[in-house]
């Protein structure tokens, strides 16, 4: 773990230094500036988010191992394990789309070089990444080994750029499966197989503290990952709008030109905005799920309770129930406003008035 960090932190700020190194390089052209911009900000969206969490890393490790040891690794009934291995299929795809754009984003970098290569002198070869320096490292075989570095040196903006919004959105998704649950639970407390009976009252009360009980323990949850992810959210917010624009123009000054230029462009802004998407749709989904408590609070069956004093209690219970439970759970952007899809369209907005801008600006 600690050399895998050592790794990741090492090959971020490498990358930071030469994307930053090459952004100062590029002042006056415009083009390649916005296009060193948009470099620049994918290392240090990456690298932000990775300093973010390293100052809770512990708060961080914890998180993982509370949720595996309470929702991934249970035993359910029929129903519930219905309902996890569909969320466990919801989790795979979206990781799955973010893992695979983002890796095939990051090898066009290096597969266009290798094209831009073809039919070069040595002493004419580009790196993926431009390098300055009176050396000859375009010659043999420095060429090769700076080109296998820059490779090794890049990755770890690859994997920082996905990760954490991914597990983020596993972990939405887990909750959001437990709050299901949860409000099949809560539905049932009256039902027994002999509505009749004078038993379904003696079930009552401890169905419901442990519907309580769980329902606390689901609110805990994601006030700790709101507390984790409260600074990262804020920067994800401001980056990505910065990073949406700046992928946009590229792809728009790109679509008269070469058209594998135009296909890079389009997996960067497409694969940015498509896991933005997927971001806010988990916690847009973590919100309603925790609403969708109340509706079964409302839905429990009461009436079939034979005592009055019975029926009464549980009557203000239920009223408790359903009062907090639509204050919903939720995730914040730096403790401000909810991340729903309308932070989605928001961001899109931004990112658009700011090429806008940009477009008439040039």
């Amino acid at each position: 773990m600690n050399v895998l960090l050592l790794y990741t932190i090492g090959g971020l700020v490498t990358s930071f230094v030469t994307t930053a190194i090459d952004i100062y390089h590029c002042f006056g052209d415009f083009d390649k500036f916005t296009y060193c911009s948009m470099n620049v900000f994918t290392v240090g969206f990456g690298f932000y988010k990775l300093i973010a969490f390293l100052l809770k890393r512990k708060e961080f490790l914890n998180l993982i191992s509370h949720i595996m040891e309470h929702f991934w690794n249970v035993d359910y009934d029929d129903y519930g394990s219905t309902v996890m291995k569909d969320c466990m299929l919801r989790c795979t795809r979206i990781v799955t789309f973010a893992i695979f754009m983002c890796h095939l984003t990051i090898s066009m970098h290096y597969v266009k070089a290798l094209i831009e290569n073809r039919g070069k002198n040595e002493s004419d070869r580009d790196f993926p990444f431009r390098f300055y320096s009176d050396l000859p490292l375009s010659l043999s075989p420095w060429f090769e080994i700076l080109f296998v570095a820059q490779i090794f040196a890049s990755y770890p903006c690859c994997y920082t750029y996905f990760c954490f919004e991914n597990f983020l959105c596993q972990i939405n998704i887990t909750v959001v499966g437990q709050f299901l649950i949860l409000n099949k639970e809560m539905r049932e407390i009256c039902d027994t197989k002999d509505t009749s009976s004078l038993s379904i009252e003696s079930g009552i009360r401890p169905r419901l503290v442990r519907c309580v009980q769980k329902h606390q323990h689901l609110i805990a949850c994601v006030e700790t990952t709101k507390e984790l992810y409260r600074s990262v959210m804020l920067g994800v917010v401001i980056l990505l709008s910065f990073l949406i624009c700046l992928e946009m123009f590229e792809l728009m000054v790109s679509a008269n030109s070469n058209t594998f230029y135009t296909f890079h462009y389009c997996l960067y802004a497409g694969g940015s905005i498509v896991q933005l998407y997927f971001y806010t749709l988990s916690c847009d989904k973590l919100t309603e799920a925790s609403e969708s408590l109340s509706d079964a609070a409302y839905d429990v069956r009461w009436y079939l309770t034979e005592s009055g004093a019975s029926k009464n209690q549980l009557v203000k219970d239920l009223m408790m129930i359903i009062m907090r439970s639509q204050r919903a759970c939720s995730l914040t952007v730096g403790g401000f406003t909810p991340v729903t899809l309308q932070t989605f369209t928001s961001i899109c907005n931004t990112a658009f008035s700011f090429l806008t801008l940009i477009r008439q600006s040039v």
